[in-house]
């Protein structure tokens, strides 16, 4: 399995609020009709009034991971409603190849 991750800076709860919607209504609503995606999901951590964030799609292999790649192999894809919505995000994400795997990915919505 493939993870592919990214990183982003939300500031307030509000900010948090929006872009988790977004991500349920529109980016991983359209990850999940493509081919070896097996789930994403948003983590945060609260610094001060920021709230730091990573995002995680997990993938089959490379080949299914690719979908997202619109330039380089690991630049970010980034729709500018989100850039402005952002307080600051990566322009890269990191593709890590899992070695070792127990449980399942999930939890619960904002």
């Amino acid at each position: 399995m493939i993870i592919r991750s990214w990183r982003a800076v939300a500031g307030s709860d509000e900010v948090l609020e929006a872009y988790a919607t977004h991500l349920k209504t529109t980016t991983f609503v359209e990850m999940a009709e493509l081919p070896g995606h097996l789930g994403a999901t948003l983590a945060r951590r609260v610094r001060g009034t920021d709230n730091e964030l990573v995002v995680m799609s997990f993938w089959a292999d490379m080949d299914a991971a690719a979908h997202f790649i619109k330039g380089d192999f690991d630049d970010a894809v980034v729709k500018p409603s989100t850039q402005n919505l952002l307080q600051s995000f990566d322009l890269k994400v990191e593709y890590f190849e899992t070695l070792i795997s127990t449980g399942v990915v999930g939890g619960h919505d904002l």
